[in-house]
Order: C-alpha cells, then sequence, then structure tokens
C-alpha cells in the first residue's frame, strides 16, 4: 500500500470518527424540550396532540453508531416536536428499524409544564 493511500485511508478514518462523536451536537433543543416528559404507557386524563415520526442516521460512513445514542438523537426530537404543538408529555410507539421511530404526543395537567 503506498503512503498516499494509507493517508487517505487515516484521514477518512479521523473524519468518520469526528463525523460520529459529533452527531449529537448538531441536533436543535427547542426552548421548552426538557419539560417534555417520555411516559411508558398512555397517560390518562390528557389531550392527543398527534404523533410525529422522526429519524436520524443509524450509520455514518459505514460505521455504526450506538443504539444509545440514536435513541438518544429521537428522543430530542420528539422533545422538539411536542414543544412544537404544545404537548408535554410523549410515548414512544414504534420503532420500525433503528434510527426510526413514532412517539404520541400529549398535553397532560401538570403545573411545572404548561
Amino acid at each position: 500500500m503506498s503512503i498516499k493511500k494509507i493517508i487517505i485511508n487515516s484521514l477518512l478514518i479521523s473524519l468518520s470518527f469526528l463525523m460520529i462523536t459529533g452527531c449529537a451536537k448538531y441536533i436543535d433543543i427547542k426552548d421548552g424540550a426538557d419539560k417534555v416528559l417520555l411516559v411508558k404507557e398512555k397517560p390518562s386524563g390528557c389531550v392527543s396532540r398527534g404523533t410525529v415520526d422522526v429519524s436520524v442516521l443509524a450509520e455514518i460512513a459505514y460505521v455504526k453508531r450506538s443504539k444509545e445514542n440514536i435513541n438518544r438523537d429521537l428522543l430530542q426530537l420528539a422533545q422538539n416536536s411536542a414543544v412544537s404543538v404544545r404537548a408535554n408529555t410523549i410515548i414512544k410507539d414504534k420503532s420500525p428499524q433503528l434510527g426510526e421511530a413514532t412517539f404520541s404526543m400529549y398535553k397532560c395537567k401538570r403545573p411545572w409544564a404548561n
């Protein structure tokens, strides 16, 4: 292998690593998203605000991202969407494949999350 190929491969590997480790920093966090509560069961006494389908890359440059990072990013996107429709509670409905999820959004009476 020539020196030129080694340098190019090293640069590609470094670039891939930077893309993977910096990925979460590019998802905007809307004001109020931190107050959106993720629950495991459908909440009672709440008003439905619809559903949202969210997706993120599961791999970048043929390098697979961790499930933890993927799920964190999906949750953040769902929380951002909930803020847009004035919902304060979400529940994960389905995940058809890695990097995709559907969340239901609700407006519940919670004094700390208007």
